[in-house]
């Protein structure tokens, strides 16, 4: 989903980003005046169609609150900011769910200004992401019916640091071991990122998604491999050349690592693969007869062109936007282009003539050149051209399916008709109100707002678990 969001997407809607909805609150940093430093508040709304209005207060000696003009400016998260009254502007880019970084200019002058976001009433800063709660225990009582109650984690926990790889590729990550491996050895998964440079936690919006399910795994006796992606952590650097196959060997050389170490059982090893990792989890199986199990996380399945094609469509409806016949065509056009057209020379233009004649936004010669840059790089041409469909088929091990109700990215329903007409054991569970991150969410639109919904549910990790404890126990 990697990579977030660190997610890489490509969305015809460069307009408004899925994470936008997270700018209405109260802003708060200082500037230098003179000798002194002056505290400036913005209070920033944002209406559904994603128009933004702002007011300033200055505060120095008394508050005085002024309109201003608050604008997005082009590219993800990055804002504007203009005081015509003061002769000023801010222009920053949102670094996480409760600061904007940026520049406060007045009258010719540049200085750093630091936006965090501060509660109305106390002044302290705010953090809009739902807190990480300590995992519950499900038990039964003697009527069967379900009891949570808070547990501690018993029993040793191993965390190993670890490094591996191939060819002229390192890779660095964590062995989350769980400690007394039994009779039998563990089983154990490596955790595959999707699209975009992560780390071995998957951080992203104060969350660590893959932190979560990895310890959570480990307190219930399965081990997991976590690792940073090339170009994070200590991994090696990007080349800038990478496509998915490229990351599909980094995943086989975590399994290759697993299938070595002491304590696990390698008949039950396999992978756990979110988003474009889940894609590498299924070429892998499909490669690798020794692979115990695949858990997707929405994993797509359908070829990149028409996955593309229904998330923009997606996304579009998720927003309340309403198309035409002809703009759905146009998307159409484009991906068609990526996937028909060989000569990359020929394809930018091609490219080129498309976004300029879009009837669904107006681009900036800016906006074309980095759009058309992405589209045409080694890794987004070899995603749309991919059919993960030969390599579905010719998985044998069993395969647990998740997706969120609200994914706008990898469509559920799209991917569940792929892997039940391609997989001969295949569980496809749907999680409602859920979105790309497994983020359980209150609504519809606010399951776009990554940064706020909290960390991957609860019901998500219980799943997963189940499902391996499945695998492994037929294994014995």
């Amino acid at each position: 989903m990697k990579k977030t969001i660190s997610l890489v997407f490509m969305l015809l809607c460069v307009a408004f980003a899925a994470n936008a909805f997270w700018l209405s609150a109260r802003w708060e940093g200082t500037v230098r005046v003179g000798k002194k430093q002056q505290t400036l508040k913005f209070d920033i709304s944002e209406s559904k169609d994603g128009a933004l209005n702002a007011y300033i207060t200055a505060i120095n000696g008394k508050e005085t609150r002024i309109p201003c003009e608050a604008s997005r400016l082009p590219g993800y998260y990055q804002i504007e900011i203009k005081i015509p009254s003061m002769n000023a502007c801010f222009t920053g880019k949102v670094i996480d769910a409760d600061c904007i970084d940026g520049t406060f200019s007045q009258k010719g002058k540049e200085q750093p200004l630091k936006l965090l976001c501060k509660d109305y009433d106390t002044g302290e800063v705010v953090m809009y992401l739902r807190p990480q709660k300590p995992a519950p225990e499900i038990v039964l009582d003697t009527h069967g019916n379900k009891t949570f109650i808070e547990k501690e984690w018993k029993g040793n926990l191993n965390f190993q640091e670890v490094k591996f790889g191939h060819d002229d590729v390192t890779l660095a990550g964590t062995l989350y071991m769980p400690m007394g491996c039994g009779e039998n050895g563990l089983p154990a998964a490596v955790l595959v990122s999707g699209s975009g440079t992560q780390d071995r936690d998957g951080t992203m919006f104060g969350i660590k998604p893959y932190e979560s399910i990895a310890t959570y795994l480990l307190s219930r006796g399965v081990a997991v491999l976590c690792y940073d992606d090339r170009g994070a952590g200590e991994s090696s650097p990007l080349t800038g050349n990478e496509t998915t196959f490229d990351f599909a060997k980094d995943a086989q050389a975590a399994f290759d690592f697993l299938m070595t170490t002491p304590g696990i059982n390698h008949s039950r090893v396999g992978f756990i693969g979110h988003s474009e990792g889940g894609q590498i989890a299924f070429i892998n199986a499909a490669n690798d007869p020794r692979v115990a199990f695949v858990v997707s996380l929405a994993g797509p399945a359908a070829k990149g062109r028409d996955l593309m094609v229904k998330q923009n469509l997606s996304l579009l409806d998720m927003m309340g936007m309403s198309y035409t016949q002809a703009q759905v065509e146009e998307i159409e056009g484009m991906f068609d282009d990526i996937v028909n057209i060989a000569d990359t020379t020929q394809l930018q233009e091609a490219l080129r003539q498309r976004f300029a004649s879009s009837t669904l936004q107006h681009y900036t010669a800016e906006q074309i050149e980095q759009s058309v840059a992405l589209m045409t790089s080694p890794w987004y041409m070899t995603s749309i051209r991919l059919d993960p469909k030969p390599y579905l088929e010719k998985i044998n091990c069993q395969v647990l399916a998740l997706n969120g109700e609200w994914d706008f990215q990898v469509d559920a329903e799209q991917t569940f008709n792929t892997l039940k007409a391609s997989v001969k054991n295949v569980r496809c569970e749907l999680l409602p109100k859920h979105n790309h991150m497994f983020q359980e969410c209150p609504s519809k639109l606010e399951s776009l707002n990554y940064a706020t919904q909290g960390d991957i549910s609860w019901a998500t990790r219980g799943l997963i678990l189940d499902f391996i404890k499945g695998v492994y126990t037929k294994k014995q």
